[in-house]
């Protein structure tokens, strides 16, 4: 799931826009777009991209039309080179700047990441997000002063940290997506308390405070649902809220990640979640001091993938999106299935009060982080 690339791609290009606007046509309506090529018809001079938003787009060259290449990172054209439209392949990464009419979309200028150069950036930027990033949870933003208080998540996270924004850039993930390509530029004031945040920059020498080059975010949730039905052509599941027993449709895309919880390992994260309710409490009888600490999401995303045909009616899953403001739908990123044998083991006796607390249905370490940290 860690998916962090073209960063340098996708930002320089309002700059490159700016560029390489012919001054021929200042008074016409020009646009930009960028995507990845998914056809190239050398006879007919054109090219069809799907767009980072998802369109297809065909794109027809004229005489005039002028192609460069850039090496990967690249934020303007001063290591551009010239280039023909036989030269550009699938799977090329490009920015078009053009004119476009009802029918078709006239490239003017054609700015050219070759796919070797994407693998590359895409690598490098992996590395960075590693070497030099951080996630997790947002408890306040401070919009006078820039800064954002994270609650660090994964492994050895420590103590919450301030990150200084004003040099930041910032993008918004997509419902269902958790690639940074396909993140939409954003702003400090769509950051809100409760929102999962990675940034890349610099932390200090006291680990205290961190200045970012780069923000992403989004706003995720986790419900419990009961399957009713599983549609199989348009890759959605139909199900009720284990809560409050209303309709809700799942959708399954491409980069949803489906795991079947199996006996184990749902008695161990019944362990968890009455550990954590006990917490405070004097120990147990048979109660050992010092048990390992057991990390319910990393137990779940290590169990093997399953697809949509491996669920069926009755199934109680854990599902994790982006919150949207349709609430009888939900872009899935992941899936638990296996959910109803944690709740059994999690079940109090006759007469019993339950201990654990359940929200949205389900026990709060199904409180799931979406966005990759290190």
């Amino acid at each position: 799931m860690k998916r962090y690339a073209l960063t340098g791609f996708v930002i320089a290009v309002a700059a490159i826009a700016v560029v390489c606007q012919p001054s021929a046509v200042a008074q016409q309506k020009v646009e930009s777009m960028v995507g990845v090529v998914e056809q190239i018809d050398r006879n007919a001079k054109t090219a069809t991209l799907k767009t980072d938003s998802g369109e297809i787009v065909k794109v027809t060259t004229v005489d005039s039309t002028v192609c460069l290449r850039i090496p990967a990172g690249e934020k303007t054209l001063s290591k551009a080179a010239p280039i023909k439209l036989e030269d550009i392949s699938v799977g090329d990464r490009v920015l078009v700047h053009g004119m476009k009419t009802d029918q078709i979309f006239i490239g003017q200028r054609l700015v050219v990441m070759p796919m070797a150069e994407v693998a590359k950036k895409r690598e490098h930027d992996l590395h960075e997000w590693k070497r030099r990033g951080i996630g997790g949870i947002v408890r306040e933003v401070n919009s006078q002063t820039g800064e954002i208080t994270l609650e660090l998540r994964g492994p050895g996270a420590g103590p919450r940290v301030e990150v200084g924004t004003t040099k930041a850039n910032f993008r918004r993930y997509l419902a269902g997506s958790l690639r940074f390509e396909e993140a939409r530029t954003s702003t400090l004031t769509e950051v809100r308390v409760g929102d999962q945040l990675r940034a890349l920059g610099d932390k200090s020498a006291d680990g205290r405070s961190f200045v970012a080059e780069q923000i992403v975010s989004g706003a995720f949730k986790t419900i419990g649902v009961t399957v009713l039905e599983i549609d199989q052509q348009k890759h959605e599941i139909h199900a009720t809220t284990l809560d409050q027993k209303e309709p809700i449709t799942i959708a399954i895309n491409q980069d949803s990640v489906l795991h079947r919880i199996s006996p184990p390992v749902a008695a161990a994260i019944a362990q968890k979640a009455k550990a954590d309710a006990g917490k405070g409490s004097p120990p147990q009888p048979g109660q050992k001091p010092d048990q390992p600490v057991i990390d319910v999401q990393q137990m779940i995303d290590t169990l093997p993938a399953v697809s949509l045909a491996n669920l069926t009616a009755g199934d109680v899953l854990a599902v994790t999106g982006a919150v949207e403001k349709d609430e009888s739908r939900l872009v899935a990123i992941k899936v638990a299935a296996g959910v109803d044998l944690v709740l059994k083991a999690l079940a109090p006796a006759p007469g019993k009060p339950q201990v654990v607390r359940l929200s949205a249905g389900l026990p709060p370490v199904f409180d799931f982080s979406v966005i990759p940290v290190n």
